[in-house]
C-alpha cells in the first residue's frame, strides 16, 4: 500500500475514533475501515491522484482518498445489507440493525473529513457536492439493480453508468474539486467510462464464477446475462424459466454443467468484453484531452 493510501486509512480510522463516542460503535466502525483496508483503496487512489495532478497537497490528497474510502465502505454495507449475499465481510456477522447504524455514521462522516480541511470554504463545499451527487446517482442505479426487472442493453448501461460509473466519477471529481472547477466535464466522463468498464469485467467474472456468488443464481440483470436472455436456444430457455421463478435453483442446477459450457460458448462473454473495451476506448480519448502533464495521464491510464 502506498503512503499516501495508509495516510488516508489512518486518518479514517482517526477521525471514527473521534466521532463515534460509544465504544462498541467505535470498535465496529475501525474493524470495518479495517477490512476496508485489505481491499486495496482504488476509490481512495484514484480520488488522491485527482487532487495532486491540480496542486493539492499531502493533507489534501489524504484527505479527499478519506472521504470518498468512507463513502465506498458506507455504501458496499447497504448494499450488502440489501442484497444478503455477501457473508465474508464483518458486517454481515452482527445484527443488520447495528451494521446499518454503522454505515450511516460512515458515509456521514466522509463528508466531516473533507470539511475538516483548512482550505477555502467553497473548495470543501464543491468536494461535498460532488461527493452527494455520487451517492444520489448511485441510489438511482442500486434501485434499478434491486428491482431487478428485464432490462434490455440500454438500460443495462445506463444503470452500471448510474451506479458504478458515478462513483468513479465522484471519486474522480471529490479529488479534483478541492483545487479547481475546470474540467470537471471531462473528469466525470472518463470516470464514468472507468466505472462502467470495471464493472463489466467484474460482471464477466460474475457469470463464470460458480463457487461463491454467481450473478446467475442470483437472477441478477447485467450484461453477458441479458444477452443469455435474448438468445433462442434450449439452455437459454432454461435461463429465462429460472429467472420467470418458473423453474428453481435446484432445477436449474440439474444441468449445471450444460449451462456453464453454454455461457463459455454462446458469446456473452466476448460480446460484454466488447462493450467494456469500446467504454475503454472512451475512456482513453478523453483523457488524452486532460490539459495536464503526460506523467498524470499515464497514471489515469493504468486505472483502465
Amino acid at each position: 500500500m502506498s503512503m499516501m493510501l495508509q495516510s488516508a486509512m489512518d486518518l479514517m480510522r482517526e477521525s471514527a475514533a473521534r466521532a463515534f463516542h460509544d465504544e462498541e460503535l467505535r470498535l465496529l466502525t475501525d474493524q470495518f475501515i479495517v477490512y476496508k483496508q485489505s481491499e486495496g483503496g482504488v476509490f481512495g487512489t484514484i480520488a488522491a491522484l485527482h487532487c495532486r495532478m491540480f496542486g493539492g497537497n499531502d493533507q489534501q490528497a489524504s484527505a479527499a482518498a478519506a472521504a470518498v474510502e468512507l463513502m465506498i465502505l458506507s455504501l458496499d454495507i447497504y448494499d450488502d445489507l440489501q442484497d444478503q449475499d455477501n457473508e465474508q465481510v464483518p458486517w454481515s456477522a452482527i445484527s443488520p440493525a447495528l451494521a446499518l447504524n454503522a454505515a450511516i455514521g460512515l458515509q456521514a462522516l466522509s463528508v466531516d473529513v473533507l470539511m475538516e480541511l483548512p482550505i477555502a470554504m467553497h473548495r470543501k463545499m464543491a468536494a461535498v457536492k460532488a461527493l452527494n451527487k455520487g451517492i444520489l446517482n448511485a441510489v438511482n442505479g442500486q434501485h434499478a439493480d434491486l428491482l431487478n426487472e428485464t432490462m434490455t442493453e440500454d438500460e443495462c448501461l445506463a444503470m452500471i453508468e448510474n451506479k458504478s460509473g458515478a462513483l468513479v466519477a465522484s471519486a474522480c471529481l471529490v479529488g479534483a474539486a478541492l483545487m479547481t472547477d475546470e474540467y470537471a466535464e471531462l473528469i466525470e466522463s472518463y470516470g464514468r467510462g472507468l466505472g462502467v468498464s470495471a464493472q463489466i469485467n467484474n460482471d464477466v467474472e460474475g457469470i463464470q464464477r460458480w463457487s461463491t456468488r454467481n450473478d446467475l443464481l442470483a437472477r441478477k440483470q447485467t450484461l453477458p446475462i441479458q444477452f443469455v436472455l435474448e438468445q433462442q436456444s434450449e439452455e437459454a430457455a432454461t435461463v429465462r424459466s429460472y429467472y420467470d421463478g418458473m423453474i428453481t435453483r435446484d432445477e436449474l442446477l440439474t444441468d449445471k454443467h450444460g449451462i456453464m459450457d453454454y455461457i463459455q460458448s454462446c458469446g456473452c462473454i466476448e460480446y460484454a468484453l466488447i462493450i467494456g473495451r469500446l467504454k475503454q476506448y472512451e475512456v482513453m480519448g478523453a483523457i488524452e484531452q486532460l490539459p495536464v502533464a503526460e506523467e498524470w495521464k499515464e497514471q489515469l491510464r493504468n486505472f483502465i
